[in-house]
């Protein structure tokens, strides 16, 4: 991990992350971000893009220093988002709470970044239609995990209570 205060950002903290992030680091990582914090004027820009493993755990240590940085009136973005990051927090349905920058910020003072929407996930595809006179299973497929639950009468998953 390296923090650094980049002139050209008047007043953000970069704070560049790399390799693995994984549940190991939770602690350090919110530390870390919250010093980064603590020590800008205006916030934070993480730059993600030499993430190679990034953990679920890791998103809320995110939406902690997001939480904190809005309650102290200064900004968090996510910089460049590296793939394994971006579908961590697309799944997680939290990639839409940060702002998110495609590049560095630009070297000319007083514009702002470029910002890229969230990506859209489109909804999965129904299931084909049983073919006429097949018999229906007592299971329906739950998502991609592979898990299954009962369903009821009209195919609708029954997931435990």
């Amino acid at each position: 991990m390296r923090i650094h205060s980049d002139p050209r950002t008047e007043g953000i903290v970069v704070v560049v992350l790399r390799g693995e992030i994984d549940y190991g680091c939770e602690e350090m990582l919110l530390r870390s971000l919250t010093s980064a914090l603590n020590s800008s004027a205006r916030g934070i820009a993480i730059d993600l893009s030499k993430v190679s493993f990034w953990a679920c755990s890791s998103v809320k240590v995110l939406l902690a220093t997001r939480e904190l940085a809005q309650r102290h009136g200064k900004t968090m973005s996510l910089r460049a988002l590296s793939p394994i990051v971006r579908r961590v927090l697309e799944l997680s349905e939290s990639l839409h709470l940060f702002t998110t920058e495609a590049a560095p910020a630009s070297p000319h003072p007083g514009r702002r970044p470029a910002t890229v929407a969230p990506s859209q996930t489109p909804a999965p595809a129904p299931p084909p239609a049983p073919a006429p006179g097949a018999r229906a299973s007592a299971y329906s497929s739950a998502g991609s995990a592979g898990m299954s639950f009962p369903s009821d009468s009209t195919g609708v998953p029954v997931g435990p209570a």
